[in-house]
């Protein structure tokens, strides 16, 4: 690679093309994205990786994946494609036209009802709008509103650590709470002790609620509590605490109004903490009109959340104990 002028080997194609594949996960489907033919996105992955003198992809009969270095470059890329995407706004603006997409980013962890009703509401007003909903882990979330992949999102904020170059509004606190499957043989725990010999599903990676299941045992003095489920898919995540008895930590906020099939509040007593649900940005926020409005009507809506939302209740003692 020509460190002194890369403008001079990598193309904005390329790296388009990389990001095609790692969103669809096979060549065959970026191709069909892209409408190219897969000999010649194949061609430019691997002019991509000449330029690179570096291993993007793995391939294989199940798919690609990403090298650590292929990584690297795709959050790169995805920082580029924003600040390509955001351009192409202002420039829009000049020419006296009006910014017609905003996207968010939400946590696994998030309560997400008054956020569907924000984004219906700006819907209604006008169904030309687009708007682009990510979800995932917390780590990856925070990554997007930096890169700019998200003008805004809706996150948990258990510590500003992570977030110190960011501007984080609390929107309402809620409860952290371990949860489990309606009559569970743990039910209701008086302690976290009592929970120390279950086995805990957490995300594979790093998130607010991740880490303070390992924080909470070593402040108390507990075994490392087994967490042999990592899971990064928010549904499956739900299905497997409403289907067997692992545990997980939850905000409570999340399981109001019974949209949690299936799930119950074990324990909810101290040392769990109250966290702040908060809108998390950039300095640089809003960037344009449409992004503003949204948050503003994610804020009315958190408002009248907070408001209105009933105490969930523990799980009653099962039976079976």
């Amino acid at each position: 690679m020509n460190n002194a002028d890369p403008w001079s080997t990598i193309r904005l194609h390329h790296l388009r093309d990389l990001l095609a594949v790692v969103e669809t996960g096979s060549l065959r489907a970026a191709a069909r994205k892209l409408g190219l033919t897969q000999p010649s996105l194949t061609k430019s992955l691997r002019q991509l990786e000449e330029q690179t003198a570096l291993a993007l992809l793995v391939r294989s009969s199940h798919g690609v994946t990403l090298t650590s270095a292929g990584q690297r470059v795709v959050e790169r890329a995805r920082a580029i494609e924003s600040e390509i995407r955001r351009t192409a706004e202002d420039l829009e603006l000049l020419r006296g036209g009006a910014v017609r997409s905003v996207s968010i980013g939400v946590s696994m962890a998030s309560p997400l009802e008054f956020v569907a009703r924000a984004v219906a509401s700006l819907h209604r007003r006008d169904p030309s709008l687009h708007v682009q909903i990510f979800e995932g882990v917390q780590a990856k979330i925070i990554a997007d509103v930096r890169q700019g992949v998200v003008d805004f999102a809706i996150i948990p904020v258990a510590q500003r650590d992570s977030l110190i170059d960011l501007r984080a509004r609390p929107l309402f606190h809620t409860r952290v709470v371990v949860v489990g499957r309606a009559g569970h043989p743990c039910a209701p725990a008086q302690s976290l002790r009592e929970l120390a010999a279950c086995h805990w599903i957490t995300p594979r990676r790093g998130g607010v609620l991740d880490g303070m299941v390992e924080r909470l045992a070593v402040s108390n003095q507990l075994p490392a509590f087994s967490r042999p489920i990592q899971c990064d898919s928010s549904a499956l995540y739900w299905d497997l605490i409403a289907s067997t008895d692992l545990v997980g930590l939850s905000l409570a906020a999340k399981l109001e109004g019974d949209r949690v099939a299936g799930a119950r509040i074990l324990y909810d007593g101290p040392p769990l903490p109250e966290v702040p649900v908060a809108l998390v940005h950039r300095a640089d926020f809003p960037q344009n009109a449409l992004a503003g409005e949204l948050a503003e009507r994610c804020r009315e809506e958190a408002a009248t959340h907070a408001h209105r939302r009933p105490e969930p209740a523990p799980a009653a003692a099962s039976p079976l104990r």
